[in-house]
């Protein structure tokens, strides 16, 4: 048996090992403190939101997702203002009337007027309710309208009208020689719907009477009105004259017109 060397200590160092021994202890300790607080700390920040960096308005950017526009909301609108049925229905009074009132003159005017053809016949037809017949004018027989007017207007009701309608007109039996007719008085109901206005029944017909007026009080014109009078209307014969409540003088003068007719003419001279 080969001879070896041998060490050979008076005492073992136990102090040495011991010292060792709680140095790794420590650092074990350490290392699972550390693990422990980094364990904790990624469950912390994972919970916690993460604030986003600022961007331009209405644009939203996170790291996992595309960035997102975002719309931004109209503006508010104001209130719609109430409509009452009354606003819608609406419509100018004396405007109705007016257009009834040239409807009926337009009536009259073909009910009377005859030129013997057809045309005039279904314009008539067209203006007339359907079941009412149609004048009945015998051949050869002519009828010119010399004018029709409104003579009254009165509202029966709601967008309906009774029109009076004043003309006069001129008949032929020979197509060569015209009888004037005294003026008549025809009454005519219209309605207006939908905008239209429409005859609703035959027209009532009525001799229509001149009404005497009292005189005009014509007295003396003093000269110079008289001579403003005839350097207005000159070769007038001068009848005579009245003062009016506005202060002037309204002369009644003579005057010769087309054809020789001499007519009497009002001149007004102020003071």
């Amino acid at each position: 048996m080969d001879e070896q060397k041998q060490e050979v200590y008076e005492r073992i160092p136990w102090e040495t090992l011991e010292d060792r021994g709680k140095d790794r202890q420590w650092l074990i300790m350490g290392i699972a403190a550390a693990v422990v607080a980094g364990s904790l700390g990624f469950s912390f920040m994972s919970n916690r939101s993460v604030p986003l960096p600022p961007g331009p308005t209405g644009v939203v950017t996170a790291e996992t997702t595309p960035s997102t526009t975002l719309n931004p909301l109209p503006p508010p609108q104001p209130a719609p203002s109430i409509v009452s049925e009354a606003d819608l229905y609406a419509v100018d009074p004396d405007r109705l009337a007016s257009e009834a009132a040239a409807h009926a003159r337009w009536v009259v005017r073909e009910y009377l007027a005859s030129d013997g053809s057809s045309d005039q016949r279904e314009i008539l037809r067209s203006l007339l309710p359907a079941d009412l017949p149609l004048p009945s004018i015998p051949d050869g027989v002519l009828v010119f309208v010399e004018w029709v007017d409104t003579f009254g207007v009165e509202e029966l009701d709601v967008a309906t009208y009774r029109i009076e309608v004043l003309a006069r007109y001129m008949v032929s039996t020979d197509g060569s020689i015209y009888q004037r007719v005294a003026p008549e008085i025809f009454t005519v109901d219209i309605g207006v719907a939908d905008g239209l206005p429409r005859v609703l029944s035959a027209p009532s017909v009525r001799v229509a009477e001149a009404t005497a007026t009292a005189g005009l009080g014509l007295g003396d014109v003093p000269e110079a009105v008289a001579a403003s009078a005839a350097s207005i209307s000159p070769g007038s014969e001068i009848v005579g004259g009245y003062v009016s409540a506005s202060g002037t003088w309204n002369v009644v003068v003579l005057t010769f017109g087309p054809g020789g007719v001499l007519r009497p003419e009002t001149v007004t001279i102020n003071p």
